[in-house]
């Protein structure tokens, strides 16, 4: 068999074989998707955060954050009723003012306007402002403000100082050139001010909530962020960032790690936001604005709170969207701030995740294209899903466990690409293999053991190995006295009709043809796949190609030619198997002891006068068959004796009228083998037993042997 380059050998020369049929495209495809999907994560572009953002959403509906009602934390509610209660929005000043005058009362720890005063009352003058701004004087109130793109001023310092460690946390907050601000009648006596601005996604989702913002070079504490301060009588905000005392960040500015307001410290992200794991809009945390000023609202709960004074009417239309919900109040969103902070949650995107995330995708992407390209796709495709499973498993885990965010989808999505593009190597590579050995066994295999090897090519082994197997050689009685007086066309038109029944009835038989031989041929079985009866087999299709020859008789005598006879050796033990030759020619094969002997028993087949010899051990391995005792030789190259049997008949052929023959056979055999004096008579005895009519050239041959010894012992 030819082939360009050296020979595949081996499983691994056999995939170095196919890679060389293989464009260099597919490694690209295998190899570009990972490294977009590492350049996507770390550049994180909108698609991308958008994706991110989806993933964690769902994290956290599947497990919001518990609500503890025990946390003091509780919401004047402007709500719908309120206003069919009390009239509509805008209310006078003066009930705006009888609320912080109730909850003054109450103990409130500080009161928080989630609403814009930034015009005098209209209605009732400037009482109702008046009014307010001594209520306000009297309690600690944070009045709000609103931080625009618009040029402007601050027209007053913020309330709340600012102590920084680290890099200037400006250069990482949210920036703002302008600024609404309540009404300085408010906020002068105020004692907190506090931005209302959210900083949601692109999706209008607001998922982090800013600590801190930046007025032109001022900071700006965000409305629940004061309102934090306030309640603990803080008078500082301390921003740790980067480069700060225990901070590592090798020099680099790298952001805001954490704003510590009194005795509370929150982990930020970069910008100085909070990402909030919400607990969803709850009742319990509400109080109708209409029950606080008619006096029939427990007023318990709010001793010691902070209380967020905020609307939930539909007419106000101050609504936002959360991971959580469609639309929620705004004012939840800052109590949800407050409730992540006192409840001591945690919910961080690390800096560091997107390296995780990178590396997870260079691991898994190596570990798919192994999978892909070892492994058979209906076994790697399972197992490609499982390890998606146990990646989003533990990135399922790093959020409620650690209260990590750690991204499977870009990094699963990378692998997937790349595992898609090594399923298409390896699918092109089998089928390379697969092309191979067709054209490499499709001359000496049974088409049905090639599609076998050629669905499962791990079986083979073609390096060489040392198995059992079972060998026959055939060959044709006559040929060279019959090739005499023909001319060499019709010597292989001969030779291929004498060939071609027996090759069939080989590969019928689950045989391998080796080799042809001139006018013989040689099989072998139980390789290259293991077949457990491989002596039977070999047997069957022994008697099977003596079949085939009685068949053709009639043709020949038909073309004039003389009858036809092939003299069939078997043997079965060890030897080597696999590809033989050069660099640039090679034949499957069998080598070894086994080899010659099988062949030195087709020779001896020849003198006996025998169609089918076997050996001892084939007749050990299959003592189901009919075998009779030939002789006791010694086979050039062997040193022990081997006992030659004549194979007869198969196992539904043979009857008990036959075993008794045999034993008859067999004892004047062994009296001939071992030139007992009886051994003569004996084989008289069998000679006349109807069944040995076929075996007289046998007995005459013993008796010929017998008479050469006596000869030879009286001289």
């Amino acid at each position: 068999m030819q082939d360009s380059g050296p020979t595949p050998t081996t499983p691994t020369d056999r995939r170095r074989w196919a890679r060389r049929h293989l464009q260099p495209g597919g490694w690209i495809a295998v190899l570009v998707p990972v490294a977009v999907t590492a350049a996507l994560i770390l550049w994180a572009p909108m698609p991308v955060r958008a994706v991110r953002d989806i993933t964690f959403d769902s994290y956290q509906r599947l497990s919001p954050r518990p609500y503890d009602p025990t946390l003091p934390v509780r919401i004047v509610d402007i709500d719908d009723e309120s206003l069919a209660r009390l009239g509509q929005w805008p209310w006078p000043r003066a009930r705006l003012a009888a609320i912080v005058d109730r909850l003054r009362a109450a103990g409130a720890a500080a009161v928080a306007f989630d609403i814009l005063l930034s015009e005098p009352e209209r209605t009732n003058g400037p009482d109702g402002d008046e009014r307010l701004a001594e209520a306000v004087a009297s309690a600690p109130v944070i009045m709000s403000l609103s931080l625009t793109n618009a040029p402007g001023e601050m027209p007053l310092a913020p309330k709340a100082g600012f102590a920084t460690a680290g890099d200037d946390p400006l250069k990482f907050v949210p920036r703002f050139s302008g600024v609404i601000p309540s009404l300085p009648l408010f906020t002068e006596p105020a004692a907190g001010l506090g931005a209302l601005n959210w900083v949601p996604d692109r999706d209008l989702v607001v998922r982090r909530v800013p600590t801190l913002m930046a007025l032109g070079d001022a900071l700006v504490p965000g409305l629940a962020s004061e309102a934090l301060r306030v309640a603990q009588g803080a008078s500082t905000i301390l921003v740790r960032a980067s480069n700060a005392s225990g901070e590592t960040a090798f020099g680099r500015p790298t952001g805001i790690a954490a704003v510590r307001i009194g005795e509370v410290t929150i982990a930020t992200e970069a910008d100085g936001a909070l990402r909030i794991h919400y607990a969803g809009t709850r009742d319990e945390r509400r109080l109708p604005a209409w029950r606080l000023l008619d006096g029939s609202a427990d007023t318990a709960a709010l001793s010691g709170a902070i209380v967020l004074v905020g609307a939930s009417a539909a007419a106000l239309a101050d609504v936002r969207a959360t991971p959580l919900e469609a639309a929620v109040p705004g004012v939840d969103i800052h109590a949800e701030f407050l409730e992540h902070v006192l409840s001591d949650a945690r919910l961080m995107r690390p800096d560091y995740a997107p390296g995780v995330e990178v590396a997870g995708l260079l691991a898994l992407s190596a570990l798919a294209v192994a999978l892909a390209l070892r492994v058979r796709p209906l076994v790697s495709a399972p197992a490609f899903l499982g390890l998606a499973a146990a990646v989003g498993a533990a990135s399922w885990l790093a959020f409620s466990r650690a209260a990590m965010l750690i991204d499977p989808i870009w990094p699963l999505a990378g692998t997937a690409a790349s595992f898609a593009s090594a399923i298409a190597i390896a699918l092109r590579r089998t089928e390379a293999e697969r092309r191979w050995i067709r054209q490499a066994f499709a001359r000496y295999l049974s088409p049905e053991v090639v599609a076998v090897l050629s669905r499962e090519p791990g079986r083979l082994a073609l390096g060489g190995e040392t198995r059992p197997i079972t060998v026959l050689f055939a060959d044709i009685r006559g040929f060279t006295s019959r090739a005499e007086w023909l001319d060499a066309r019709d010597v292989v038109a001969f030779l291929n009709t004498v060939h071609t029944p027996l090759t069939d009835e080989v590969m019928r038989h689950g045989g391998t043809i080796d080799k042809f031989l001139g006018d013989g041929l040689m099989a072998f079985w139980n390789a290259p796949l293991d077949v457990p009866d491989h002596v039977a087999k070999a047997l069957a299709a022994a008697l099977a190609m003596q079949a085939a020859i009685g068949r053709l008789a009639p043709a020949l005598a038909q073309e004039g030619l003389p009858p036809l006879a092939v003299g069939i050796g078997i043997h079965t033990g060890p030897a080597c198997v696999g590809n033989l030759g050069s660099l640039h020619r090679f034949d499957y094969s069998a080598v070894g002891d086994t080899v010659n002997a099988a062949a030195r028993i087709e020779q001896a087949s020849k003198i006996y006068g025998e169609p089918i010899l076997a050996s001892g051990a084939v007749v050990a391995a299959a003592p189901a068959f009919g075998f009779l005792l030939v002789d006791e030789v010694r086979l050039r190259g062997r040193g022990e004796a081997t006992r030659l049997y004549t194979l007869v008949c198969g196992p539904d052929q043979r009857d008990a009228g036959f075993d008794d023959f045999r034993r008859q056979h067999d004892c004047a055999i062994e009296a001939a083998i071992g030139r007992r004096p009886s051994a003569r008579e004996l084989l008289d005895e069998v000679s006349r037993n109807s069944r040995g009519a076929d075996r007289a050239p046998l007995y005459a041959f013993h008796r010929a042997r017998l008479a050469e010894n006596e000869s030879v012992s009286k001289g």
